[in-house]
């Protein structure tokens, strides 16, 4: 009698063990669908911009031949060398990091057509890389490309409280809300294009009553995520 108290008393710890397991690979999954980095969880619900098929064309096949798997979000910015470099915004996993996330990918193509990618460069939304506007259409000799998405911003709140700090001299259009932080009410930010025809992350507050603040508004370092820096 003892040796079967035994052996049942195994089998009902092994089955809570398993329930454990599996409650824990759950809420694993869960923490890995929406990572938070430093308090600010990403999001990513943000709808493509209307690109050229050309524009579509040249980074969904380069994209294919590495074998990440990312949405393009939008072109952000060209630069013309021998050539041109295009800057894209993209989400989703690499080969290497299976926690999705934000990217700039830059593809070449050279003077025949033929396109690379030569950087792939991940984005910590809680330090984006920032400098000085440098001049209309020019951010350290990459042009800003398009006009965003106006409206388009993939939360009710967001869109409204957004709608109501973007007043000022430079008006933002949104290419992607990037992350929110839920305080005391809640703060976001976005990767937006200037009417300045800078590309800027605005950072914005809507408190728990729904009123909206504006916070900051930076322009993007596009070299340092070009990768093209050394």
């Amino acid at each position: 009698m003892r040796k079967i108290n035994m052996i049942i008393a195994g089998l009902a710890c092994a089955l809570v063990f398993t329930f454990a397991l599996s409650g824990f690979g759950t809420e694993a999954a869960a923490a890995e669908k929406t990572p938070t980095l430093g308090g600010w969880t990403l999001v990513d619900g943000n709808t493509p911009a209307m690109m050229s098929e050309k524009d579509i064309t040249r980074i969904d096949k380069v994209l294919k031949e590495k074998g990440d798997n990312f949405t393009v979000i939008d072109l952000v910015a060209t630069q013309v060398v021998s050539g041109a470099n295009y800057m894209y915004l993209v989400y989703g996993t690499t080969a290497n990091e299976a926690v999705p996330g934000y990217y700039f990918v830059t593809v070449y193509e050279d003077t025949k057509g033929n396109d690379s990618i030569i950087g792939t460069t991940s984005v910590d939304v809680t330090a984006i890389r920032t400098a000085a506007p440098l001049g209309k259409g020019m951010t350290g000799g990459w042009a800003v490309r398009g006009s965003g998405k106006p409206g388009m911003l993939p939360d009710q709140n967001a869109q409204a409280s957004f709608d109501a700090i973007n007043k000022g001299d430079v008006m933002y259009n949104p290419v992607a809300l990037l992350a929110t932080q839920v305080v005391s009410g809640t703060n976001y930010k976005a990767l937006c294009k200037g009417n300045d025809s800078n590309l800027y992350v605005v950072t914005w507050y809507r408190d728990l009553q729904g009123n909206a603040s504006f916070t900051s508004a930076e322009c993007v370092n596009i070299g340092v995520y070009s990768g093209l820096s050394k």
